[in-house]
């Protein structure tokens, strides 16, 4: 008999935030990242940043690693945000004739 009784509330939380993530792709054509300024930023942007953290560190655990990158987690927040920036400005010129200046 199963009472859904949690053991490890960090391992749960852990869990409920990768789910959160895990959405956030299927809806977001498999990017699994939250940018400052999304709703949701508040609490999951910066678990995000904490798991980059950790990874960087080598002291993220090799399951929890994979599970993110199955989802598409991108480890490098700063070469995803550097590259929407690139993205923005793409379309600045592709507005302006190929010019681009904001």
């Amino acid at each position: 008999l199963e009472i859904g009784f949690v053991f490890d509330l960090y391992d749960a939380a852990w869990d409920q935030r990768l789910k959160k993530l895990r959405l956030i792709a299927e809806d977001n054509g498999g990017k699994a990242h939250v940018v400052e300024g999304d709703p949701v930023w508040s609490v999951l942007g910066r678990w995000c940043t904490w798991q980059g953290v950790l990874e960087r560190r080598g002291e993220l655990l090799a399951g929890r690693k994979a599970r993110l990158l199955e989802i598409g987690f991108d480890f490098d927040r700063q070469e995803v945000a550097w590259n929407q920036r690139l993205e923005e400005l793409r379309l600045v010129a592709e507005g302006n004739g190929g010019v681009a200046h904001v």
